[in-house]
């Protein structure tokens, strides 16, 4: 159409960043990953061809490699897939993903990635990653869902993208989280990578599990993080829930799992909220569920 012509602000640089830290997290296809993830950050488009376009025009890549890229985005836990909205003002488009913040994956690789890189290009990616995270708010908003205060969002995500996005909210403004993890491996690899940063926030976290299989794990976390984590747990027996809730006071994600774990990452749908009102009412459910769980001694 005329006068709509896509025009991205996606720069070769960009695209070179983060294929360098999707490198050292060894994810799948790490070029093509990083030319979705890149676009879907600066630009935000609506159309899957707008996202080819940037593709073809700055790295040669075509369809099927993009998607590619961005299934191996999902599956590690990168970006959500939105399903439907709710009351929202946003438009969310025909190709509408929510990519986890880039901070959020500069936080986890920035360590390993200075040990392989000069520090010339440490820094030049340290200092991109100002503009990315000033793309981030203006398109995604201060939660990461596109949302402000009204509204939900259903999604599909992995295990991994919610402890990035509950992250990213905690670095703003270490906000107290209340988690219940069900039928997951929060306490191994690569899980209990991403949970160890929230207790070294200084977060206060409420944990509720579902299982006794976790606890000896739960029990030695806990003595190392001490006031920082209270855990309570459910038998297999009461529950054998694969429930997902992750929440503070501004944001809740509650969730179910969808499919059986065939690899290390576990997917859900879940919805995402923003309105106060509703996260009163989940946290009121937490609260329930909190007093009927046994602590862990």
């Amino acid at each position: 159409m005329m006068g709509c012509e896509f025009k991205t602000q996606v720069k070769l640089d960009y695209i070179q960043d983060f294929e360098m830290m999707f490198e050292r997290m060894k994810i799948d296809r790490p070029r093509e990953a990083a030319v979705y993830y890149a676009t879907l950050v600066i630009d935000c488009p609506k159309e899957f061809s707008d996202f080819l376009k940037t593709a073809e025009d700055l790295a040669n890549i075509t369809r099927r490699p993009l998607e590619t890229g961005r299934a191996s985005l999902l599956k590690n836990g990168l970006i959500a897939k939105v399903l439907f909205s709710h009351e929202a003002d946003e438009d969310f488009g025909r190709e509408s993903y929510l990519p986890v913040h880039p901070r959020a994956i500069w936080e986890n690789i920035k360590d390993d990635l200075k040990s392989v890189i000069v520090e010339d290009t440490y820094r030049a990616i340290k200092h991109h990653l100002e503009e990315y995270s000033r793309c981030y708010t203006s398109n995604f908003k201060k939660y990461g869902i596109k949302l402000k205060r009204n509204g939900n969002v259903t999604l599909q995500y992995s295990g991994k993208w919610i402890l990035y996005t509950a992250l990213n909210n905690c670095l703003d403004e270490n906000r107290n989280l209340k988690m219940q993890v069900g039928g997951e491996r929060l306490f191994e690899e690569p899980f209990i990578k991403y949970f160890k940063k929230f207790l070294d926030l200084d977060t206060k976290i409420q944990l509720i599990v579902d299982t006794k299989d976790s606890i000896n794990a739960a029990k030695e976390l806990k003595k190392t993080y001490g006031d920082n984590l209270d855990i309570r747990y459910f038998s297999e027996e009461i529950s054998g829930t694969i429930r997902n809730y992750v929440f503070g006071k501004e944001m809740a994600v509650d969730g179910i799992k969808i499919l059986p774990e065939k690899s290390s990452e576990p997917s859900y749908v879940g919805t995402a909220y923003v309105n106060l009102e509703d996260i009163e009412v989940l946290n009121d459910k937490f609260n329930s569920l909190w007093d009927m769980a046994k602590p862990l001694k």
